[in-house]
């Protein structure tokens, strides 16, 4: 047989014996089997591939390194070789042949051909080789240079133990940064992210170099690992793998990150279905996420087991907290393993005394391991033991290191004993883009906001949030509802109620007050209903602060409310919390406060807050324009103007119009840089213009090209044949319009261009949509209604997020002949809601049901289809509950 039939032959085989391997993991064989076999299957092809070129026995050997060294062969993984020769250049050709015909069976090879010499050096110099050569497996060739390899690489000459666990353990430190040092990312990465694939390599590389061996039994036998932790290694191991090798078949290449599409793929195919509370595809993320929080324990501890090692060899430093606990060398340590059997209580005590010292104090791992053995203890009756609700609630109120210690009670099982309604929401996720990490995690985090308000450096990022903070009575309420907020998610049913319920049981059996209690509950109840006031609601009138008010009761509990709502927002995903968001919310609080001081008595009704309005403006502006005159200009403004604008505002705006002479031109600026307009948080482009058709559209697609994007607008028709149009636009990172002049002239000259133009250019919109929505999209709901009176008809939309959408929105109006009258638009989050007011070409109101039944199929289906998104994937979408 000719050598190219040789690699036709075994390159057939390899795709043949693939085929065979992926049919038998989708019909649920063992992953360790079909790893292993893989393995075998590569070990056989490439012996064949070095046998027909090198016939040597002596000074040259094949090795395995990497995953294929350890036989963790995966579909897609890359296939490590390395050759060692006395002399490589004697062999030269040979090798090149060989790993040529390695290189046709169309996989990923990684190579380095060495000498013995270059092997050490190599190692010396590089943590990464010398891992590489720690686990290294012969394939062929001369033994002797295994043993040579062997004696050169003793940890007296090449990486001693403790060398060469501080440099992986950087090495891990480093990997996790590239990560924030989240075990919970929202599309991990298998491989890489803390608890994945990587963090076991370390966990067993540090264990190969200070025991000579990976092998899990082994390992319990010398008390490296309990049987417990041998448990959490070995099934970790095996989802991940389970995952990893389904992930590779899907891909059909190497790929360790686990996308959105991906992640549902292969929860559909590995058989996680829908339920009435949760979708398939978050009942195999939360499997996959309670896995890695189990690794990331295990390898917590053993790295931890490793330093203490390292501390034992110096002289140990030992302080006695109390006839229970000690500090050695500033690790908390029980006095002796019946600690936590003769006093159940110091499972809670452990982490206060840690929260109640300002230095950071880790556990010892034989303490961690006591206390993981006691978790029995915790039951219901160790809930209602006075000592232990005592306890919690000191935690709560500790002086330092809070969250680090629900943290590492969330870690070592304590809390999710505790709070068995908290165990439920560990590793529990939500498959979409607006909440980014796990319930728990984001529980901690909502926590850990709570905490920093207090900080003096957080007065400049959330002043509002660090008052409220300082200023609430009862810190430990405020953490107590951050606890038990989204506590109820994952169970059906509105998560908020069911918090609520919970958070009562908790204050009760924790002896608060009724006033306490019910502060705890309305937060944990209503703990969404300030964000979605401040973005839904028009809060600029005075009837909706008046009904927020009255909903609040009190200037506490709207500080409380406050703070927590910042606090959830910011740990939900820090991409929400922007200029614009804040300046919402800013405004609701603000004006709430002031109602609630003034007791209701003293506040004026719409009306009569227009009119102040009007009437202070007037006084700036008589100066230079009759009353007559500035009062036919306000006719082009609506009520909304005069009640989202101070009186400077009112009268700035107002001057620069009268001051215009609009036979030059549309009237188009720019609030200043200071932004002393609305709100604080978002650029105002105010605009009277010739009314025409595309106005608006050719506006927002201007808007659009420079990158900025519509938070919130105001149109309006206006008298005269003139609009008046307001735009409140952020830039691409969230944030109110550079200052540079130059730029902002620009925008300026950009939309008076636009809007001058005979016929305003509306193409340009589109923009390329994020693989992330692309992947999680959100089936469009459209809804059209017209109004008693037979004026207008109501648009209302809510949709996804994306670049571009409002150009879109309006180009597709403009498409199915519907005139804009008025429009609201609120964009916030990874969906807006925007409503418009149309009527049709002949400024009548649609009222025939077929027809607003097609025009809402239209909006729907074109904006749907802007985002990739088809018929089987909205069967999809509605059928997983999106």
């Amino acid at each position: 047989m000719s050598l190219n039939s040789q690699v036709t032959q075994r390159r057939e085989t390899l795709e043949k014996e693939k085929a065979n391997i992926a049919k038998r993991y989708w019909n649920n064989e063992a992953v360790e089997t079909l790893v292993s076999d893989l393995s075998s299957l590569m070990d056989q092809l490439i012996l064949e591939a070095w046998h027909e070129q090198i016939s040597a026995t002596q000074d040259i050997a094949l090795f395995a390194v990497g995953g294929y060294g350890r036989q963790e062969l995966h579909p897609g993984s890359d296939i490590d070789l390395l050759v060692v020769a006395k002399n490589p250049k004697k062999h030269s050709r040979a090798i090149e042949l060989f790993l040529q015909n390695v290189f046709d069976l169309n996989v990923e090879v990684g190579h380095a051909v060495r000498d013995l010499s270059g092997c050490v050096n190599e190692c010396k110099a590089d943590i990464t080789v010398a891992t590489a050569m720690f686990e290294r497996r012969q394939l062929a060739g001369d033994t002797t240079i295994e043993v040579a390899i062997g004696q050169a690489l003793t940890q007296k000459k090449v990486w001693p133990a403790e060398k060469f666990f501080a440099a992986k353990y950087q090495e891990q430190v480093d990997r996790h940064k590239q990560f924030d040092d989240v075990d919970y990312n929202l599309e991990p990465n298998i491989k890489a992210s803390p608890g994945g694939m990587r963090d076991i390599h370390t966990t067993l590389w540090i264990c190969n170099r200070n025991f000579g061996t990976t092998d899990i039994y082994q390992l319990v036998e010398l008390g490296v690992l309990t049987e417990e932790e041998s448990k959490w290694l070995f099934e970790g191991r095996r989802f991940l793998w389970w995952v990893r090798f389904g992930l590779h078949l899907i891909a059909g290449r190497k790929e360790d990150q686990l996308h959105f599409s991906r992640q549902r793929e292969l929860a559909q195919r590995l058989g996680f279905v829908d339920t009435d509370s949760q979708m398939g595809v978050e009942v195999f993320m939360y499997h996959f996420y309670r896995h890695v929080l189990a690794l990331t324990e295990v390898n917590g501890i053993l790295v931890n087991y490793f330093q203490e090692k390292v501390e034992t060899a110096k002289r140990e430093k030992i302080e006695l907290i109390n006839e229970r606990f000690r500090l050695v060398n500033n690790r908390i340590d029980a006095v002796h393993k019946n600690v936590f059997k003769e006093s159940p209580s110091a499972l809670l005590e452990l982490f206060v005394l840690m929260a109640q010292r300002e230095e950071d104090i880790e556990v010892k791992v034989s303490t961690i391991r006591l206390m993981r053995e006691s978790l029995e203890l915790i039951d219901d009756n160790f809930r209602k033991n006075p000592e232990n609700t005592r306890l919690f609630l000191t935690l709560l109120k500790a002086p330092y290191t809070v969250v680090t210690q629900l943290i590492r009670m969330r870690k070592y099982g304590v809390l999710g004993r505790y709070l068995p309604e908290f165990k439920q929401i560990i590793g529990q996720m939500q498959h979409d883009l607006f909440h980014i990490y796990t319930v728990d995690a984001h529980t901690m985090k909502v926590i850990r906001n709570m905490r920093e308000f207090r900080y003096k450096w957080a007065e400049e990022i959330f002043p509002i949030a660090h008052y409220c903070s300082n200023t609430i009575p009862k810190r430990e309420l405020l953490y107590i509802a951050g606890l038990f907020h989204d506590i109820g998610k994952g169970r059906g049913g509105d998560h908020s109620t069911l918090g609520s319920i919970d958070a009562r049981k908790f204050c009760e059996l924790h002896n608060l007050n009724q006033a306490d209690t019910d502060l705890v509950c309305w937060l944990v109840e209503r703990h969404l209903y300030m964000s979605s006031a401040s973005q839904n609601q028009d809060i600029y009138d005075p009837d909706v602060i008046q009904a927020f008010a009255a909903e609040v009761k009190s200037e506490m509990r709207l500080n409380y409310l406050y703070a927590l709502t910042v606090a959830d927002i910011n740990a939900t995903n820090p991409n929400l919390w922007n200029s614009w968001r804040a300046s919402l919310m800013r405004h609701l609080y603000s004006e709430t406060r002031k109602y609630l001081r003034l007791g209701g008595n003293n506040a004026m009704d719409r009306e009569e807050t227009i009119a102040a309005y009007q009437e202070s403006a007037m006084d700036n502006l008589q100066s230079i324009a009759s009353e007559t005159k500035i009062r036919a200009l306000w006719q082009n403004f609506d009520d909304d103007f005069f009640l989202r604008h101070t009186t400077d505002e009112i009268s700035d705006i107002s001057r620069q119009l009268l001051e215009h002479d609009h036979k030059q031109g549309p009237f188009v600026f720019m609030s200043p840089v200071d932004l002393t307009y609305l709100g604080e948080g978002a650029t105002q482009i105010y605009i009277l213009s010739e009314d025409k058709p595309k106005t608006f559209a050719a506006t927002v697609v201007c808007l659009t090209q420079w990158d900025l994007s519509v938070v919130d607008a105001h149109i309006n028709k206006a008298v005269n044949g003139l609009i008046f149009n307001t735009f409140a636009v952020l830039n691409a990172d969230g944030e109110p319009v550079d200052q540079d002049k130059n730029l902002r002239n620009e925008i300026v000259d950009k939309v008076k261009a636009t809007l001058v133009a005979p016929s305003p250019r509306t193409d340009g919109a589109t923009r390329r949509v994020p693989r992330q929505l692309r992947e999680l999209p959100w089936p469009t709901e459209v809804s059209m209604e017209t109004d008693e009176e037979g004026l207008s008809t109501k648009v209302n939309i809510l949709a996804a997020d994306r670049p571009g959408l409002l150009a879109n929105i309006s180009l597709l109006l403009i498409d199915l002949e519907l005139e804009l009258s008025s429009a609201r638009i609120t964009t916030l989050g990874e969906r807006v809601e925007d409503v418009f007011l149309v009527t049709d070409v002949h400024g009548n109101a649609i009222t025939d049901k077929a027809q607003l039944y097609n025009l809402e199929n239209a909006l729907r289906q074109q904006l749907d289809h802007s985002m990739g998104i088809g018929e089987n994937t909205l069967s999809t979408l509605n059928g997983s509950k999106v």
